[in-house]
């Protein structure tokens, strides 16, 4: 398995990927403040993760959002959204980023699990959201 920044010849395979994780297909090319990564075998798409590039202005840090993270169900239960998390937090040392955040349903237990056991902490905060378009 190789971690590598996303390319646009991996599009078909990724969208299967997302569609099977969230119902969403890839629609454009990635922001110029985002860092798309995907955990490939063999040509195909196994892993996803994205990561936005925000500003904290109040404390004056950078962090990243983190979006998006998924395995294919075939390849669950293998490492592969760890060793996603470790290029993560290589970048992060790189880039002088200060901290990351990310949300996840409720319903997602193993995903809970493996934040947790990452070293993230839950936040005492609701989400709130409203669609304009």
């Amino acid at each position: 398995m190789e971690i590598k920044c996303y390319e646009d010849k991996y599009l078909n395979s990724l969208n299967v990927l997302l569609e099977e994780a969230f119902h969403v297909s890839k629609q454009g090319n990635t922001s110029s403040c985002d860092i798309e990564l995907i955990a490939v075998i063999e040509e195909e798409v196994v892993g996803h993760l994205l990561l936005r590039l925000c500003n904290d202005s109040i404390r004056n840090q950078k962090f990243y959002f983190v979006e998006y993270v998924c395995v294919k169900n075939a390849y669950k239960n293998q490492g592969i959204a760890s060793k996603l998390f470790d290029y993560v937090f290589q970048l992060c040392k790189i880039n002088h980023i200060s901290y990351l955040e990310l949300t996840s349903n409720p319903s997602r237990v193993a995903a809970h699990h493996l934040y947790h056991k990452l070293g993230f902490q839950i936040r005492e905060t609701t989400v709130f959201r409203k669609e304009i378009l």
